[in-house]
């Protein structure tokens, strides 16, 4: 990746909806090396997708976070991918310290934040589940600095 890779990176960030010739324009290229260059990265996996960034709290979205430890002899892999299946999951890590997983669930209200902690711990392999409820977000981004 160059650095006029990053540049039409960067554009994509701020407004995923710019055309490739509004994006050309702003960084003094083609239409067609952009387009050229976002066939290959979306190819290579850099780029997943374009979506709409919502507002969670705006939607009476509460946002649980949970730390999970698998059982001995389970993979912590295979757990994440059964947790990646609940669709109130919105982020999965993978982490150092004493769980083996760090989960960002979106919820529709406090009850259901309930039923996901329940179900997180119905997922075999899990140990035990540390959760907390966001009081408020500060700062939630998508963006990456390049």
């Amino acid at each position: 990746m160059d650095e006029l890779d990053k540049k039409i990176l960067r554009e994509l960030q701020l407004n995923s909806r710019s055309s490739f010739t509004t994006i050309a324009r702003r960084i003094g290229v083609s239409t067609a090396t952009v387009s050229d260059r976002v066939k290959r990265l979306t190819k290579k996996g850099i780029i997943c997708g374009y979506t709409a960034i919502l507002n969670a709290s705006e939607l009476g979205m509460v946002t649980l976070i949970t730390k999970i430890k698998t059982r001995p002899g389970y993979g912590i892999e295979e757990v994440g991918k059964g947790i990646a299946e609940m669709e109130e999951s919105y982020c999965i890590h993978h982490v150092t310290g004493d769980f083996d997983l760090l989960v960002i669930s979106k919820c529709t209200g406090h009850g259901k934040c309930g039923a996901v902690i329940e179900k997180i711990k119905e997922i075999e392999g899990v140990e035990s589940v540390d959760a907390e409820l966001v009081l408020k977000t500060l700062k939630e981004e998508l963006k990456v600095e390049l």
